[in-house]
């Protein structure tokens, strides 16, 4: 059956005659005509009274009604399996800590728009523990940060790791591997109060035997760069977010006698299912976290 008659016909019913099909669908009224002459032929029974004064439907007509209006949402339906997920809609809250925003967030959010242009993304930077708020609040539908969030229709996500490297200033007569004592007895610097960096340096101030020294704790990463560059201290950090001004020499990773944890990382997301988009994009961004890992070598990947 060609779905050009039933869109006619449907038109017809809608419009209430003709000649408003006609102009509605850009063809002649003797074309409107033809079609419906043809649906009638087709299914051997007439579609309208054409002897009232008003244009009414028979009961075939007011029956085809209901199959028409379902033929041709099958349709759209079927031509969108072609157009894939690009015409998804809507916006997504997400939020990510201060190490994605300097790593893969750029990445992510290029391969977002590009495969989804038609999502809006609202980002917002904060601590893991603001990221598990926000979330379980619904102020937000995906965070991306380093530990899973617990809460009813919250889905978690763990990403590949990257490394944690004790970080200094490029300028100094040390080399080679520094133990333990040394660097935590001095001013430290790392990410904020509860971020894994932060419990890792209270570890390993323990595993030394020391009491928890200088350690300032900053929520910004260039901040991080600039006070470590001054010489105030050294950082226990991701050297992944900071590569560039590694590989510049800026900044240098320090070697240390002592193990150290990897950084890890959670895509969570609030499993909503009348929105779509939120679980394509959380998809999206475990793909472009991994990937960022897989790229990294040492000292960014994990030993």
């Amino acid at each position: 059956m060609n779905t050009r008659f039933v869109e006619a016909f449907l038109c017809v019913v809608r419009l209430g005659s003709f000649r408003a099909a006609a102009q509605k669908l850009y063809v002649s009224q003797a074309a409107i005509s033809s079609r419906i002459s043809a649906l009638e032929q087709e299914l051997g029974a007439r579609l309208f009274d054409r002897d009232a004064r008003d244009l009414r439907l028979t009961p075939v007509g007011l029956r085809l009604l209901s199959y028409g209006e379902r033929m041709l949402e099958l349709q759209r339906e079927m031509i969108a399996i072609g157009q894939g997920d690009a015409k998804l809609l809507g916006l997504v809250r997400i939020g990510a800590v201060e190490t994605v925003v300097h790593t893969w967030l750029v990445d992510f959010i290029h391969e977002l728009q590009s495969s989804y242009p038609s999502i809006e993304v609202q980002l917002s930077c904060e601590s893991t523990e603001r990221l598990h708020r926000s979330l379980r609040d619904g102020e937000i539908d995906i965070a991306l940060q380093t530990d899973a969030v617990v809460g009813d229709g919250i889905v978690n996500t763990h990403c590949l790791p990257m490394s944690l490297r004790w970080v200094g200033p490029p300028a100094t007569d040390r080399h080679g591997t520094e133990p333990l004592p040394s660097l935590l007895e001095g001013s430290v610097v790392t990410l904020t109060a509860g971020s894994q960096p932060h419990i890792a340096l209270k570890e390993l101030y323990r595993q030394a035997g020391l009491p928890f020294g200088r350690v300032h704790c900053v929520g910004s990463i260039a901040a991080i760069v600039r006070l470590v560059r001054s010489g105030f201290a050294n950082a226990l950090m991701p050297p992944a977010a900071v590569r560039d001004d590694i590989e510049a020499g800026l900044l240098r990773i320090i070697a240390c006698d002592v193990s150290l944890p990897n950084q890890r990382f959670v895509i969570s997301y609030r499993d909503n299912q009348a929105a779509e988009a939120i679980g394509i994009v959380a998809a999206l961004a475990c793909g472009a976290a991994d990937s960022f890992s897989q790229s990294l070598s040492p000292p960014y990947a994990p030993d």
